[in-house]
């Protein structure tokens, strides 16, 4: 059976019976860590409500209303093809799923507490990589787009992502020099055009596994293009990790859409 450049399959080495992952890892506050409970402490004094719902529960990121609700929001993997092999890529859910909200409002209105709480939610999944630690990168923004937005929100997922998986975090060493159109904005052919030639990779990667992470994948011109960049500087992306998963059948909410804000500001 042959696949397209953009069509996913689980390959049976990255089979769910490989890993353990528990359910309960994806927002459990009686398993919290010390800073996790003063993260939540400090959320209780600012009255800070749920990200998803609105509600105020003592303080978590996550009500239990809401918790619930993400554990029944399935994670997947998948693979993706670059020129001359497939990567292996992770997602904490479909689009569309609870936390596709929480995206928007940390891509589009500025809320990078949110952002980081989402690379905190990516990161309780499995490594999407075998053998030794690879770097993780996240995919840059151009700096035109990064001077308007005032942050980007695949760095702060990054962020999240490497401390979960104890890997190495490296921001400057993959950017993109030039601004292209939205990606939303495009049809799927002309994705991979609109980004050709957008990246640019640090010497430094030479000799370096490298893991991509971004917030959502759609037809994977994105992260196939950054690949492209990391193979020129003489580095190998082995897999890549994102918040959400847009299936061939749905398309990605346009940043010019109209999108409800939840009442959470604060990014904490």
């Amino acid at each position: 059976q042959s696949f397209g450049r953009g069509d996913l399959f689980a390959p049976a080495q990255y089979s769910q019976a490989m890993f353990s992952y528990s359910a309960q890892s994806v927002q459990t506050p009686q398993a919290a860590s010390l800073a996790d409970r003063a993260h939540q402490w400090i959320r209780q004094l600012l009255y800070s409500p749920c990200r998803l719902c609105g509600k105020f529960d003592r303080g978590l990121e996550i009500c239990q209303d809401c918790h619930h609700q993400l554990l029944q929001s399935p994670w997947g993997m998948g693979s993706l093809a670059l020129d001359d092999y497939r990567i292996p890529v992770i997602w904490r859910e479909a689009y569309g799923g609870p936390l596709t909200d929480i995206v928007m409002q940390a891509k589009y209105h500025g809320d990078w507490g949110s952002a980081r709480f989402l690379g905190r939610s990516l990161g309780r999944l499995p490594r999407p990589w075998l053998g030794p630690t690879p770097l993780i990168i996240p995919i840059p923004l151009a700096s035109t787009r990064l001077a308007n937005r005032g942050f980007n929100q695949s760095q702060f997922i990054a962020q999240g992502v490497a401390k979960a998986w104890q890997a190495p975090l490296r921001v400057r060493w993959l950017r993109k020099t030039k601004a292209s159109a939205r990606q939303a904005s495009l049809q799927r052919q002309e994705r991979q055009e609109n980004l050709k030639g957008v990246f640019w990779a640090c010497r430094h990667l030479r000799d370096q596994r490298v893991v991509l992470v971004d917030d959502i994948m759609t037809s994977g011109a994105t992260l196939r293009e950054a690949a492209r960049a990391v193979a020129t500087g003489g580095g190998q992306v082995i897999a890549a990790a994102v918040i959400a998963r847009v299936h061939h059948d749905r398309e990605p909410l346009q940043s010019k859409q109209k999108h409800t804000p939840y009442v959470q500001r604060r990014p904490v």
